[in-house]
């Protein structure tokens, strides 16, 4: 689907019959909408989640946000320069729970999707959606929740960033064959039945919200009563037309043979409509005639007394079941909380009538058993009780990364999201990937994104540990304000270098200095502490972990932090302001405690930079050291056989294979040193992960380096455009060691700059 329209995913969800249009009456709100003999206000259909559950290649790892009807989704994703990038997978899917608060049952009808592709690329990408959970003609009950999921999904054409963003249309509407059946009476009523003539009246409401007629029955708890209509009649089957309210005028009558021991009785009135299980429609208080010679000596018996989790915060229901041979009055609910095998009374309630469940509210987290007592009408009591349970709404979420955090104990309430930061201390890198249990559950990878940290749990239902171990640190990093030397040879902080200053660097081709753009920046970190190295000549550099040096001695790149190649005593090579080689000695290494940040910049081809005066390249120096050195650091051997870039082709950019040299990875596969697999992880953390790197210049979704013929004059070409050279002359590309005619047409994979022969 190609699309300039705007995308936004938007659930329209009709507005619901009035009450009015319909005459439906409404009572007081409560919290339940039956078995208080109320109705609850009515609700309509919406959102009520919506979080990202999965995603690839996604750069911005967020939940959408949604007010009432309407999901707001900005997906990015970039599509790297290389041929694999165009097969990949690029998605984002989503769980959104759809809540139905209203009286009536609705069809899902449609969906509609309408892309909006905010960027240049627009015609290089096509962008489609499924839908899983519901299909069209599933209904959304009354008083439910539906989780559907949603998947959006990036095909690109081309190379680049691209955007979509904006919203998604889902109709529901009501169905002809849904609804809700809903009965109240008015609360608090009381009367006297004292004779058999009395009667009680009870002004029934009943609700249909169902488009056709519907069918059920009123009763009472209790056989000693009767209902009948306003003609005397036992009442039998109502049938109350659709989208209607009916009150019915129906009376509360005593039987003659009714016998009570004592003489108030609670006697629940019962809705069942047909097919359905019933519900109280309220409680009725009565007046009767107590029969004196009636003794009731036989207590009521309880049993099945269960607590069950809610939930709802602090909350329990604990259901029984009870039994007399007369009639049961009500119940006691009695909360006990267990703490080191001592029970303590926390909490006592009692139903109004004989209702066999009560929903306990206010509870903490903790341990507890629930004392049923069972009261019949002659206030005889039998007593039962539930088992010992923890209930737990709360849940704790453990971190332990090891040098990293947010370590300690968090909590979360049943049900809700958790979310937070993974970081690294000093300067580690945050650990690739996190092992997550939820109870005695492994929870998948898909929480977690390395890119940015960002770790969100959804729908904790247990205690969560979160453990990962972060990597060792960036070891090739220089303290803020170390001065970087530039083509120019004025310097440059190196917190202020980018992508376009063209640098003076040394080439290992010629054993001299010559002039390249960077191709990797570091972003900044921090460290709690740093090296200072003094020299001979009253220089210093300040360093974080193992920089590395070129060793006189040695003929070889060293880490400043291997106590064998480099201590005091080591001779160093520098280079002064004309470009020449000049020696110092180590006199001294200091770690100093104090907090700073640190960069690291690497120049295309050679890797290093001309910082503080001194040649310093990337502390992996396997690969700075593949080739010999002569004492004026300029390669012996360098004859090789380069790795084809389809071994690489998986994990590293294109742009990076060219401005590394990276097929000459070959040699140390040949040697043994290293292996595809370990090369890849170390690019995956070090070299390419938004954690580490600088973005270069982009443009529209798209990389542009610079190009010069002169130190003060660059142009900015599109990543794999082509660069043509003045007519006149050869051309020497210091970022290829390669010589072009006047007038070729040059392929641009990194910074290039060119000197006239």
């Amino acid at each position: 689907m190609k699309s300039k329209e705007s995308l936004i995913v938007t659930l329209i969800a009709l507005l619901l019959f009035a009450f009015t249009s319909v005459g439906y009456a409404i009572y007081s709100v409560e919290n339940r909408i039956e078995g208080q003999g109320t109705f609850a206000k009515n609700g309509k259909v919406q959102i009520t989640s919506a979080i990202l559950t999965d995603n690839k290649n996604l750069d911005n790892i967020e939940d959408p946000t949604f007010e009432d009807t309407t999901i707001h989704f900005n997906l990015n994703f970039n599509v790297p320069r290389t041929e694999e990038a165009l097969q990949d997978e690029y998605y984002a899917t989503y769980a959104i729970t759809i809540s139905n608060n209203s009286f009536y049952d609705y069809i899902f009808e449609a969906s509609h999707f309408n892309p909006s592709l905010s960027t240049i690329n627009n015609e290089d990408m096509d962008v489609s959606y499924e839908l899983e959970g519901i299909e069209m003609g599933d209904t959304i009950s009354s008083l439910t929740a539906t989780t559907l999921t949603l998947k959006i999904i990036m095909t690109p054409n081309n190379t680049g960033e691209f955007n979509v963003s904006g919203d998604t249309e889902f109709e529901v509407v009501p169905t002809t064959e849904a609804g809700r059946l809903l009965g109240s009476i008015p609360k608090n009523i009381t009367g006297e039945l004292k004779n058999t003539t009395a009667s009680i009246l009870l002004n029934a409401s009943v609700m249909n919200t169902y488009e056709t007629s519907k069918k059920f029955h009123i009763t009472v708890s209790n056989d000693n009563f009767y209902l009948v209509d306003e003609n005397g009649n036992e009442l039998e089957e109502f049938t109350i037309e659709g989208n209607t309210t009916e009150e019915y005028p129906i009376y509360l009558k005593v039987k003659s043979t009714a016998r009570f021991a004592s003489e108030k009785q609670s006697l629940n009135i019962y809705f069942e409509p047909v097919g359905e299980a019933k519900s109280s429609m309220g409680v009725v208080v009565v007046e009767v005639k107590k029969d004196e010679t009636l003794i009731d000596l036989e207590p009521p018996t309880i049993s099945n007394v269960v607590g069950e989790f809610q939930a709802t915060k602090g909350s329990i229901k604990v259901s029984y079941q009870g039994e007399d041979n007369v009639a049961i009055d009500h119940y006691k609910i009695e909360t006990y909380q267990v703490v080191d095998g001592v029970a303590t009374l926390v909490k006592t309630d009692e139903t109004v009538a004989d209702e066999e469940e009560f929903i306990v509210t206010g509870l903490a987290d903790g341990s507890y058993y629930f004392q049923v007592t069972a009261y019949d009408t002659s206030n005889q009591t039998s007593t039962d009780q539930s088992a010992t349970q923890e209930y737990i709404w709360t849940m704790n979420v453990r971190i332990n990364i090891t040098q990293g955090g947010p370590n300690g104990r968090y909590t979360v309430n049943y049900g809700e999201t958790f979310t937070t930061t993974i970081t690294a201390n000093d300067n580690r890198n945050i650990p690739r990937t996190l092992t997550i249990t939820m109870g005695e559950n492994t929870l998948s990878a898909n929480e977690y994104s390395y890119n940015n940290g960002y770790l969100q749990i959804p729908n904790v239902t247990g205690d969560v540990v979160v453990t990962g171990e972060t990597t060792g640190g960036i070891n090739v990093c220089l303290v803020e304000g170390t001065k970087v030397r530039l083509a120019d040879n004025t310097v440059k902080k190196i917190e202020d270098i980018h992508y376009d200053d063209l640098l003076k660097v040394w080439s290992y081709d010629t054993g001299s200095t010559t002039m390249e753009y960077p191709i990797w920046i570091e972003t900044p970190k921090t460290s709690k502490q740093y090296t200072k190295i003094s020299f001979s000549d009253q220089s210093e550099i300040r360093i974080v972990g193992g920089h590395a040096f070129f060793s006189v001695d040695q003929k070889k790149f060293v880490k400043a932090n291997d106590p064998k190649d480099f201590h005091i005593g080591t001779r160093i090579r520098k280079v002064d302001q004309e470009g020449n080689l000049v020696t110092v000695k180590v006199t001294n290494i200091e770690t100093i405690q104090e907090p700073i940040t640190y960069y690291f910049v690497a120049s295309t081809r050679y890797y290093n930079i001309i910082s503080d005066d001194f040649i310093t390249t990337d502390a992996y120096t396997d690969i700075t050291n593949l080739y010999s050195f002569n004492e004026n650091i300029q390669w012996q051997n360098k004859i090789v056989e380069e790795l084809p870039y389809e071994y690489l082709k998986d994990f590293l950019p294109y742009y990076m294979y060219k401005g590394f040299r990276a097929g000459e990875l070959s040699i140390l596969l040949q040697d043994g040193k290293t292996s595809l697999e370990e090369f890849k992880q170390y690019v995956e953390v070090w070299v390419t992960s938004d954690f580490m790197m600088q973005k270069p210049i982009e443009k529209e979704g798209n990389r542009y380096w610079p190009v010069s013929i002169r130190e003060t004059e660059k142009q900015y070409i599109k990543e794999g455009d082509t660069y043509q050279l003045p007519e006149e002359g050869i051309w020497y590309s210091t970022s290829e060691n390669k010589y072009y005619m006047g007038g070729e047409k040059v392929p641009v994979w990194t910074g290039m700059h060119f000197i006239k022969q």
